[in-house]
């Protein structure tokens, strides 16, 4: 144990000296963000690089144990160091001349590619259920999307000052702990030195920021922690393997989610930026980027933690642990008035519900071939009767009036139990009305379709009913004779 704390320490240390080094040098060379007054200097992956390389090899030549811990695995930590290594690079390259999103991404594979081939494969997922071989060729896959994917899930979280350097800290915290408990110290120890680099480097990045991770420090901090949870999660039983690395990356994993779910809905380039992540929405609601960073901070400790129910597993474990994650996602989905998400819920609503949708756009089809045959009043209300009896409308209501008093109806009927009975209906505050007008020979006539607020989704298709019934009822009312009464001439 003394040798985590020590390289968490000696990486913190290191860090935090030499970032203001590292800050006049990317002055100089033009890693700055120009969005700032003054500038604020990008080479926060820098300094975490160097706090993690200084702690692992001070601290290897120091004690001896470690050491040897860290040479008698190079076949499998050195792979994702060497693949760190490279991230950092082309992110650095990218901070001072800007990279097109799309080259950024294949270097991202490239890199992950040389990593795989080096020996860092995901072969195999545990669930509740059993394991799940993947196969070289979908292993391959998932790999590269695994690396990638949380590689650019830290990047996107880097967009307010201070949120994705703290995020960063509690997932490795959490990896560390899980390579620990399932026996793979040196992925513990570079676990430990990445979180003490991220803790040396939050005060420079902490609101208002004089420093920024830049994407060499987030892409850096992605890239190292997916390999990490690769392989500290080898000898993990059921659940360990994906389960730990998945929760404890929740905040990041979720925000990318949402990213993509965004764009796709709006019909964006997954590429094109936008000011709609997490911390943006958080500030848009008026919290200060203090605050943003503590609520961030606050859930990432909480994954973190959650996460830690893994290393006991067991199917007790695995739903509590989706039950926490999924009241979580949804009381974020609805402070955050995330809208797409909400929308998406509908449609798969409607997709569930879509057979009952089918049988009602049929039974509209069949009254308006009922309507068709109608000639008398009588026959327009059976047609109409069979068709909303056990619609989803509050109330169906019938008007006919002669042509030079549309407003003040002479005549109203309201459907009651599939019969329409003659009488008016006021309209309830909270209703809203759907209007079919229609003209007769010497006579107007309209259909009011009203429902109340807050019901779940119509399933009825009101294109449908415009497009079939609504001309029905046209053609109908062309053959009824003028159903008013005569008027009094006094």
């Amino acid at each position: 144990m003394g040798s985590y704390l020590l390289v968490f320490m000696v990486a913190a240390i290191s860090a935090a000296l030499t970032l203001p080094l590292l800050m006049v040098l990317g002055a100089r060379i033009g890693a700055l963000d120009n969005t700032r007054e003054p500038a604020v200097p990008r080479v926060g992956g820098w300094a975490i690089a160097l706090g993690v390389g200084v702690a692992l090899l001070l601290v290897g030549v120091v004690f001896a144990p470690t050491g040897s811990t860290l040479l008698a695995t190079t076949g499998s930590i050195g792979p994702v160091l060497i693949g760190a290594a490279g991230i950092l690079l082309l992110g650095a390259v990218d901070d001072i001349y800007p990279v097109p999103a799309a080259a950024k991404l294949g270097g991202q594979i490239l890199i992950a590619l040389a990593v795989i081939g080096m020996g860092v494969r995901i072969e195999l997922l545990s669930f509740p259920t059993g394991p799940l071989e993947l196969g070289s060729v979908f292993g391959l896959a998932f790999t590269v999307l695994w690396l990638v994917g949380i590689t650019n899930a830290f990047n996107l979280l880097d967009g307010a000052d201070g949120v994705a350097t703290g995020s960063a800290f509690f997932s490795a915290t959490a990896v560390g702990i899980m390579s620990v408990a399932l026996g793979h110290p040196a992925a513990g120890l570079v676990a430990a030195a990445l979180a003490g680099a991220l803790l040396g480097f939050l005060p420079f990045n902490f609101p208002p920021a004089r420093a920024f991770l830049g994407d060499s420090g987030s892409m850096f901090a992605g890239f190292l922690l997916a390999g990490l949870a690769v392989e500290g999660s080898t000898k993990g039983p059921t659940l360990v393997a994906i389960g730990v690395p998945l929760v404890a990356f929740a905040v990041p994993v979720f925000d990318t989610t949402l990213t993509l779910i965004r764009r796709k809905v709006r019909g964006q380039p997954v590429f094109q930026r936008d000011q709609e992540h997490v911390h943006h929405r958080l500030q848009q609601f008026g919290y200060s980027p203090r605050q943003v960073a503590g609520l961030i901070y606050g859930a990432s400790a909480g994954f973190a933690l959650l996460a830690m129910l893994f290393l006991n597993p067991g199917v007790r474990s695995f739903a509590v642990v989706l039950s926490v994650v999924g009241m979580a996602t949804l009381v974020v989905v609805r402070f955050l008035r995330l809208h797409e998400i909400n929308e998406l819920a509908r449609l798969a609503r409607r997709g569930v519900l879509q057979p009952r949708s089918i049988a009602m756009n049929v039974q509209l089809r069949r009254a308006a071939e009922r309507l068709e045959s109608a000639h008398t009043l009588s026959d327009l209300h059976t047609a109409l009767a069979i068709l909303f009896h056990r619609s989803e409308f509050d109330e169906v209501i019938l008007t006919v009036a002669p042509p030079y008093d549309r407003r003040n109806a002479t005549l109203t009927w309201h459907l009651v139990d599939g019969v329409f009975e003659e009488g008016k209906v006021e309209h309830q505050h909270d209703e809203w009305e759907v209007t079919c007008p229609f003209d007769g020979v010497g006579w107007v006539g309209s259909l009011h379709l009203r429902r109340r607020l807050g019901r779940r989704s119509l399933m009825l298709d009101l294109n449908l009913l415009l497009e079939v019934v609504q001309p029905a009822l046209e053609n109908a009312a062309g053959r009824i004779e003028n159903p008013l009464p005569p008027l009094k001439v006094s």
